[in-house]
């Protein structure tokens, strides 16, 4: 990982650095409708995705399985390392019997066969030609987030659509490029595409404080532009090396995880925030929240709601979430995790929160009536509403970064 220095020198996206205390030497235990109701050592945890009975973590070197079919005892039933060139994976992400782990220190995507999950098998590498952050796999296509610079950092910022219908011959078969149609926005060196999510033929894309961008891929040889919202203002502007570091860091801006509802009515967008002691005004205290939007009318996006931090004295900014058609299950690194009631998506309830002193959490997502949660580092957790204990997982995690990590051009 590269440190960030006042120009940005390195073109590329927030990940994962070593541990560091939390302000107030550390973060708190807090089990309030939420509780520890099982756990499982996993190391080198990063993102969590679930799917049926099963668990699949990234863990830096490749991926690990957790089976939860007994949530009381779930159990490590697999790990597989990624062959090389792949590297530094932060992502994973399941579709069927198809799984593709995004390679933030390589050049692409490893897929992997997990039609037998206590078994995974890798069976291909599609080189983009360029690392890869996050990643969304959907009916039959890969859909890669690339940070390529020319003149600007992240001028060149797209997503890849990549066909893995055949998963041993994966070929590129389309891209939506920031540049084709909002040029200022890529020009502005601190809009890249961070993340992806796919669902009914629409590519939700999150570009930094460039917002949201939405696209049509029923074609995925030509995807069309359907709507843009949620950017900062000033986002379509290029700053000096001096400032532009503290704006890519702090609100407003910093559209980070997107993920619409199940109906497609709402889109719920996380900002991640690197605060205090990481820019020039310490007493920039502003954690990144996640702002709802009713976007019914794809003219007239509105923003109808904003989710708060955790009321906890600890580095709480929004990282990634899962949307269910009344539930946001989301993570804030040490802030822990939170559950929000949004049957009306206007008025957010939160009704749990789990937090432990030597915890920080990736990611949260929604299982069989469980959250489960990725604790850096560490391992997996379920959670539960009314089962469990309020206190830390056994197990030994890492603290959130103690600076912001950039890919490599």
């Amino acid at each position: 990982m590269l440190k960030v220095t006042g120009g940005l020198a390195a073109s590329g996206i927030l990940g994962t650095a070593s541990a560091h205390p939390s302000p107030g030497g550390g973060s708190e235990n807090h089990s309030e409708g939420l509780r520890l109701f099982s756990e499982q050592a996993v190391n080198g945890t990063l993102e969590v995705v679930t799917q049926e009975n099963y668990v699949y973590a990234a863990t830096g070197s490749g991926m690990a399985v957790v089976d939860g079919r007994n949530p009381r005892r779930p159990e490590l039933v697999a790990t597989l390392d990624a062959n090389e060139p792949a590297g530094g994976i932060l992502d994973v992400k399941v579709d069927g019997d198809l799984a593709s782990l995004a390679s933030n220190g390589g050049p692409g995507v490893t897929l992997v066969d997990i039609n037998d999950p206590a078994d995974p098998q890798e069976v291909a590498f599609h080189n983009a030609g360029h690392s890869v952050h996050n990643n969304f796999l959907a009916d039959g296509y890969a859909y890669l987030t690339i940070n390529e610079s020319d003149e600007a950092p992240f001028s060149e910022a797209r997503t890849d659509i990549v066909d893995v219908s055949d998963p041993m011959s994966p070929e590129k078969v389309g891209e939506f490029r920031l540049s084709d149609h909002f040029p200022d926005f890529a020009a502005a060196g601190v809009n890249p595409c961070h993340d992806i999510y796919v669902q009914d033929d629409l590519l939700y894309q999150v570009f930094w404080d460039a917002g949201v961008v939405i696209a049509d891929v029923s074609d995925p040889a030509n995807p069309t532009l359907v709507s843009q919202f949620g950017d900062a203002p000033g986002a379509d502007t290029p700053l000096p090396d001096s400032t532009r570091s503290e704006r890519y860091l702090t609100l407003p801006g910093n559209a980070h995880y997107v993920q619409p509802s199940p109906d497609g009515q709402h889109v719920y967008v996380g900002a991640e925030t690197f605060p205090g002691g990481f820019v020039e005004n310490p007493d920039n205290d502003d954690y990144g929240g996640i702002r709802v939007f009713d976007v019914s009318d794809y003219e007239m996006p509105e923003q109808v709601a904003r989710i708060e931090p955790p009321e906890i004295d600890v580095f709480r900014t929004s990282h990634n979430f899962d949307v269910t058609n009344n539930r946001l299950h989301a993570s804030w690194y040490n802030g822990g995790v939170t559950v929000h009631d949004i049957t009306d998506p206007s008025e957010p309830t939160e009704l749990g929160h789990y937090a432990a002193e030597g915890s920080s959490f990736w990611t949260a997502v929604r299982s069989r009536g469980f959250t489960v949660a990725g604790d850096i580092g560490g391992g997996v957790v379920f959670l539960h509403a009314d089962r469990g204990r309020g206190e830390p997982p056994a197990f030994d995690g890492s603290e959130r970064p103690n600076e912001p990590g950039m890919e490599g051009q």
